[in-house]
């Protein structure tokens, strides 16, 4: 009997222990740990008594030890076993009792039996479980929509498990990144997703993501400063993962040039986001509020020499050299789908010679007019007293509006200044001032004080880089 004794008291003392050994390894308050351990007793009790009236749980912190105190009736004929207390019983703790006293009756949890002690142990694990799930909300609901840094885990059929420290979370197969190898124990810079729980109830899932769209605006926040400080700001996003994501931008600064902001000085800041996603292509397009000419950067890499629109059915076509209506289309149509999507516009790729073969016709031209809104109506303006920037080659549209901005219309105008001119003017530096000056320099010739204009083909100023 004393040998028994004993077990029950090392296993007491084996019960408590794990409490705390749980309390250390899941990072939980002590104080909820102790009212998930009351709650379990107390279910327990009620499974082997069938009612909880009169009982209390005491921790003792000193002795390390647990245990329930319930207060019962001391009776000669026991109907309510967990109120009532046969006075024979009572005597053996009180030798003195009387029947009708109040007695304390010190109970510990392995003596409730099998049964009870299974209810004990699944109210625990239920509550356990739920304070594990409110840690994870309070740790990570705050950060859905961060980039985070993590290890993988291991892999198990399609879906990729990653530690992040105080969670383990997944990526499911439509989250990865297509082609991308995932290796045990490498670093992985993901995107918390979401916090997924069935309507049922069930274990949290923490997901995220390599593929969403937000993936790569994270890592341009991350890169650029300017669009962490909004002073850049992008529109918006369209990707193929794995393939190519064009990132529209824009910024209300007119010194500010949002594409060279992205990109860099030689390229730093787009480079580190390229060897982030591998093979996934990046283009950077300025914003326009003209559609033909938000299609026509849209459309980077390929440079459309026509572009027609029809805003009432947002339909588009885009004629580009034959040279490039393969890179303006895309592999698998890639580019063309991403350009579409970023615009609003369902845009029709041809290149010039399947135009000029359509439009033979003047029956086909004037039905193509009927189809697209070239323009709209022109307004009436005061005859051009000079040669419009746009007949400069090479200076690209922002540079065009800064200039104009600055009452600079004319390509007369322009070859009258110098170069430490030009860098006066707000948005303008050192270097793209003398570009302009080359520009000018190798275009246009001057003959008895007049201004010819050439119209070869050159470098366009600032063009929009491609990545």
């Amino acid at each position: 009997m004393a040998r028994a004794k004993k077990v029950v008291a090392e296993k007491r003392r084996s019960f408590f222990e794990d409490i705390q050994q749980v309390t250390a390894d899941k990072g939980f308050d002590r104080q909820e740990i102790l009212e998930v351990v009351e709650a379990g007793l107390i279910a327990a009790y009620k499974r082997k008594y069938r009612t909880t009236e009169n009982v209390s749980i005491v921790m003792d912190k000193e002795k390390d030890d647990v245990y329930v105190v319930a207060r019962r009736v001391v009776v000669d004929n026991v109907v309510l076993p967990g109120m009532q207390i046969h006075i024979d019983d009572a005597r053996k703790v009180k030798p003195d009792v009387q029947i009708g006293e109040e007695l304390d009756i010190v109970e510990y949890p392995l003596e409730f039996g099998r049964i009870a002690a299974q209810t004990a142990m699944q109210i625990v694990s239920q509550r356990l479980r739920q304070l594990e799930q409110n840690k994870v909300r309070e740790a990570y609901e705050d950060k859905i929509g961060e980039i985070m840094n993590g290890y993988i885990l291991r892999k198990r059929g399609d879906t990729v498990y990653v530690d992040l420290g105080k969670v383990e979370a997944i990526m499911p197969v439509k989250h990865q990144i297509p082609k991308e190898r995932y290796r045990v124990e490498d670093k992985i810079k993901v995107l918390l997703h979401s916090i997924e729980q069935d309507k049922g109830g069930g274990p949290l899932r923490v997901i995220v993501s390599r593929a969403d769209r937000m993936f790569v605006q994270k890592l341009f926040e991350k890169e650029v400063p300017e669009i962490f400080e909004k002073i850049v700001i992008i529109k918006t996003i369209g990707r193929i993962p794995g393939e190519r994501s064009k990132v529209v931008v824009t910024s209300e600064r007119s010194n500010v040039d949002p594409v060279g902001a992205c990109v860099g000085v030689r390229g730093v800041r787009i480079q580190a986001i390229v060897r982030e996603l591998g093979t996934e292509r990046i283009d950077i397009v300025e914003y326009a509020n003209d559609p033909r000419e938000f299609i026509t950067n849209a459309l980077t890499p390929a440079q459309p020499s026509l572009v027609k629109v029809d805003p009432t059915s947002h339909e588009a076509l885009a004629v580009v050299p034959d040279k490039d209506l393969a890179i303006a289309i895309g592999r698998e149509g890639t580019n063309v789908k991403i350009a579409s999507y970023v615009t609003g516009y369902k845009i029709d790729v041809k290149s010039e010679s399947q135009f000029s073969a359509e439009m033979a016709s003047p029956e086909a031209r004037k039905r193509l007019d009927e189809i697209f809104e070239v323009a709209a109506p022109v307004e009436e303006v005061e005859e051009e007293t000079g040669t419009p920037l746009t007949a400069l080659p090479g200076l690209a549209p922002r540079i065009i509006r800064i200039l104009q901005d600055n009452n600079i219309r004319y390509i007369e105008d322009l070859v009258s200044m110098g170069e430490e001119d030009l860098i006066q003017i707000e948005g303008m530096g050192r270097a793209t001032a003398k570009r302009i000056m080359e520009i000018i320099s190798e275009n246009v010739e001057f003959e008895e004080g007049e201004e010819e204009v050439e119209t070869t083909e050159g470098q366009e100023l600032d063009a929009e880089p491609k990545a």
